[in-house]
This record gives structure tokens, sequence and C-alpha cells, in this order.
């Protein structure tokens, strides 16, 4: 993976994890936001969202 698409796709996790900071989430189920990916990270505050 190239450093450019690995730097965008850490930029992109980054706001999606500010994201569900801000409406108050700080782990899925046992574990802590930074641990997921960012298809992960995307899906599960789409779903937070919506509530």
């Amino acid at each position: 993976m190239s450093d450019q698409l690995y730097s965008a796709i850490e930029v992109q996790k980054t706001l999606v994890i500010n994201s569900l900071l801000d409406l108050g989430i700080y782990k899925k189920g046992n574990k802590h936001l930074y641990e997921l990916t960012l298809i992960e990270l995307e899906e599960y505050y789409d779903v937070k969202r919506h509530m």
C-alpha cells in the first residue's frame, strides 16, 4: 500500500472516530475505536447516526 493511500485512510479513520466521539461513543463492544478498520468505523457510525 502506498504511503499516500495509507495516510488518506488514517485521516479518514480519524475523522470518523472524532464523529463517534462527538456522539459519546468510545468503544464498540470490547474494542476501542482505534482498533477498528475504516470500513467497520464507517458502518458503525452510519448505524449510530441514524438512531
